[in-house]
């Protein structure tokens, strides 16, 4: 199964960028796993917050196949532990998913299109990250998940 992490706004920070680095580089004996960064809309700050949300989910939905399967990063989404991720990636691969999109959405959250469009969204915490170090947490979490599925020394219980 292809993972891509899709996440709408700037360029990483170099000291987020290294730790992206390393955890992806990890990654690749497990899965193919990349990252799309999704570029702000142009002249947002001119936009209602309604109009830009739609605007970044019409970039999104324009963008997914729909084969794809998407996990929408929501506040108001389902909560999971690490090995309940490490079991729902593998109950998708299972599944025979050709690609998992797991999406961070602007600003101001994910437009109610794309929610729909979504067949899970999961919150990591009540508390709010800013999107760079969501990038990096995600991708941390998607390679302990594998550890896990491949009983490595890296989780522990």
């Amino acid at each position: 199964m292809k993972i891509q992490l899709w996440s709408i706004g700037k360029e990483n920070d170099a000291y987020i960028n290294e730790g992206i680095q390393i955890f992806q580089k990890r990654l690749q004996h497990y899965t193919d796993f990349n990252i799309k960064l999704i570029p702000t809309v142009k002249q947002a700050a001119s936009l209602s917050i309604p109009e830009l949300k739609k605007q970044e989910g019409k970039i999104v939905l324009d963008m997914l196949q729909p084969q794809d399967y998407l996990l929408a990063l929501d506040e108001r989404g389902k909560t999971m532990t690490t090995p309940q991720l490490a079991d729902f990636l593998q109950q998708r691969t299972n599944a025979g998913t050709r690609q998992l999109i797991i999406l961070i959405g602007g600003a101001f959250g994910i437009d109610a299109a794309v929610l729909q469009r979504a067949q899970l969204q999961l919150s990591l915490s009540a508390l709010t990250f800013p999107h760079q170090l969501v990038r990096l947490i995600v991708t941390e979490q998607v390679y302990r998940a594998y550890t896990i599925l491949n009983n490595e020394k890296y989780h522990h219980q």
